[in-house]
């Protein structure tokens, strides 16, 4: 516990540090603009007075300058980007009073506005002192523009625009535009520690349109406005047909590039952003960027057995965890399902290595997760691929990360740094293990193990469940949900099921037990393909086995997938004979409808209720009401995951027929299985009628 907290300490000591350095360059940063500013509006300032412009339309900058106010103080009026840019129509009314020849006008107006809305909006002080010194030196910089091509008063003159005016006007436009948003990016470079080149060449082009089309308004306004005080309404009317088209194509530019759920960049924005980062990479010899790839353990599990809602809420509970977690040099995205990824700038992370942080970050983020007020557990795995020593690419950086979060996964280490030599540097990440596994049935690597089942009433097998392995030629055995969770993605996911299924039947009929079952578990995959009921058909058809001898158990968030499709292949099999089976019956979202609409014939209740059964009042009200919902609907309850005879006990007085676990038989292979049957046919029949207690403790 000592260790622990002296490593936060730390931790929290060394980003502290970190947060005032940077602090003190953003308020230094800010100082230097606010300077420059009051200098460059001085100049302005003074210029008019000693140069006066001559046919100013004083009631048009008076409507103006009311337009800009509201404009910019109105609340609802702020359009906010994903890079943290905000845009208000002020900008256009206040280029226009520039154009009117009011300069001092426009920057009085504009830095007042600016102060009263940072403030309503209680901004930082740091903020409303940076905001109101950028756009007043923008304004200053584009009225300089102007002056320096000549125009010193009104644009509209003797109702026409010289060609040299209208160039004025134009450059004037972007100097206003370019000087607002370099100084508004220069602050962001140093505020997040990212280098202004790369941030420019990511996000710049795409979040300066909307400035570019507002302020590309204001010579039509100072135009209309000149021609006829009558058009003012349409000129309203214009405004805001403009700022809300703006502001719905930011929020699409927006959408292309997050996480709709989680808000977080997308896939293709990732790679977008770390293609940046390495492009503008200067030093290629030492780690200049961090990749970490985060898959979530157990996912599936929680999806499965709490329903989708919940594994969305915890997804939505990570990002926000991972927002606040990040350090301001690096940036995350879900890439998809549970898959998250971060980037960390490595050369400004205040000299905390890549590696170091992403240890760090995973212990923040597996902490415990409150969701819909239950505490989750979040385990995850953690690949990490240094840039430019792992790859010049970010398909190669990505790939490499991928390797290595699945090492830590396979492992179960946690987090796994990939290395370019030794047992490491083994191409057996998710899309080399997918690779392996199409070639893993014609190279004998997979096998199928079994687990009986037995009836509760007088402890007779009555079925046994196909459990599919995999053991590597190189990693040796890997986990089912490692790969089983691979394939159910892919096509593979076909051919492992038709592979399981006609092992079973073939190892049923070498058993020659009349009247016992096999049960075969089947993916949403599987209910989605529409030739999987007749390929089931053909393989008890090549072996001649009774149809009602196999059992096929689907999880209720399979049927949910495609309720359509799962119910055509679930009522084409159970009319052929097949028997149907819902998996991990209770812990879906779809329990009940997935009785209501399926016919089904035995559930199986999940092992998360039977573990604590015997302690649990709730788990033991749950399997009565499972088992009593299943007696009177005429279908079989059985109970897996009984591990001790206090449980076996207890399942049986309930009325539980059917039970499966390790008290009974642990999954073993084909030969296991048939000494284990073997020796159980030893135990003398009046023993098993007598006492099944007995028959269990004997046979185990």
């Amino acid at each position: 516990m000592t260790d622990r907290t002296e490593v936060d300490n730390a931790d929290t000591s060394r980003e502290r540090s970190f947060v005032e350095k940077r602090e003190h360059r953003v308020n230094l940063y800010v100082g230097t603009v606010a300077i420059v500013a009051a200098f460059l509006c001085g100049l302005v300032v003074t210029i008019e007075i000693l140069d006066p412009p001559t046919g100013v339309d004083w009631w048009a900058c008076l409507l103006f300058g009311a337009l800009l106010f509201i404009g910019e103080v109105r609340p609802g009026a702020w359009l906010r980007f994903g890079a943290g840019s905000e845009v208000t129509p002020g900008s256009a009314f206040a280029f226009a009073l520039v154009l009117l020849g009011s300069p001092t006008a426009a920057i009085v107006t504009m830095a007042v506005a600016t102060l009263i809305a940072d403030r309503v909006q209680r901004k930082p002080i740091v903020m409303v002192v940076f905001n109101t010194a950028s756009l007043s030196a923008g304004l200053a910089v584009g009225a300089l523009m102007l002056r320096t091509f000549g125009v010193t008063g009104p644009l509209l003159s003797d109702g026409q625009i010289s060609v040299v005016a209208s160039i004025g006007a134009v450059l004037g436009g972007l100097a206003v535009l370019m000087t607002n948003n370099l100084l508004l990016y220069g602050v962001m470079s140093i505020s997040r520690g990212i280098p202004m080149p790369k941030l420019l060449a990511y996000s710049f082009s795409r979040e300066t349109y909307a400035d570019g089309a507002l302020l590309a308004l204001a010579p039509i306004f100072v135009v209309t406005v000149q021609f006829s005080l009558l058009l003012v309404p349409l000129l309203g009317i214009t405004s805001f047909l403009v700022f809300q088209s703006a502001s719905q194509a930011a929020e699409r530019a927006h959408e292309v590039d997050h996480d709709q759920l989680t808000d977080l960049l997308n896939r293709k924005a990732f790679v977008d952003l770390l293609e940046t980062i390495m492009a503008t990479d200067q030093v290629r010899t030492a780690p200049s960027a961090t990749v970490l790839l985060i898959d979530l353990d157990g996912f599936k599990e929680i999806n499965d057995r709490l329903g989708h809602e919940t594994g969305d809420s915890l997804l939505v509970g990570l990002a926000s965890r991972m927002k606040n977690a990040i350090p301001a040099t690096a940036s995350a995205a879900r890439l998809g399902g549970d898959e998250f990824a971060i980037v960390i700038d490595e050369t400004n992370s205040d000299g905390l290595g890549g590696e170091q942080l992403a240890r760090e970050l995973r212990t923040r983020l597996s902490r415990t997760l409150d969701v819909g007020g239950f505490p989750l557990a979040i385990n995850m795995s953690v690949g990490v691929a240094l840039a430019p020593l792992h790859g010049s690419t970010p398909e190669e950086l990505l790939g490499c990360a991928d390797i290595a979060m699945y090492r830590a996964k396979h492992f179960r280490t946690g987090l796994e740094v990939y290395s370019n030599g030794g047992k490491s540097s083994r191409n057996h990440g998710r899309l080399g293990l997918l690779g392996d596994l199409s070639a893993a049935i014609d190279n004998g690597e997979l096998n199928v193990h079994y687990q009986p089942q037995v009836r509760m009433a007088d402890g007779e097998v009555e079925a046994m469940e196909a459990l599919l392995r995999w053991q590597h030629p190189a990693l040796g055995a890997i986990p089912p949900g490692d790969f089983i969770a691979l394939a159910e993605h892919t096509e593979l996911i076909g051919p492992l099921t038709a592979f399981v299924i006609d092992q079973a039947v073939s190892d049923l009929i070498l058993l020659n037990r009349p009247g016992m079952k096999v049960a075969v578990n089947v993916s949403a995959r599987n209910l989605q393909d529409r030739h999987f009921p007749a390929a089931v058909l053909d393989s008890l058809e090549r072996a001649q086995l009774d149809p009602r001898r196999l059992e096929l158990e689907i999880t209720e968030s399979a049927i949910a997938s495609e309720p359509e499709r799962a119910s055509y292949a679930i009522e084409t099999l159970r009319n052929a004979g097949v028997q149907v089976a819902i998996d991990d019956f209770g812990t879906g979202y779809s329990s009940f409808v997935s009785l209501r609409d399926l016919r089904v014939d035995r559930l199986k209740i999940d092992r998360t209720f039977i573990a604590d059964l015997t302690t649990s009042a709730h788990n033991e009200v749950i399997v009565r009401t499972i088992i009593a919902m299943g007696r009177d609907l005429g279908l079989e309850t059985v109970a897996e995951g009984i591990e001790d005879m206090a449980t076996w006990d207890m399942l049986r007085q309930l009325g539980c027929q059917v039970a499966q676990g390790y008290l009974i038989a642990r999954p073993c292979a084909f030969a296991d299985l048939t000494v284990w049957l073997r020796d159980r046919n030893g135990v003398d029949d009046s023993a098993k009628h007598e006492s099944v207690r007995a028959l269990i403790r004997a046979a185990s």
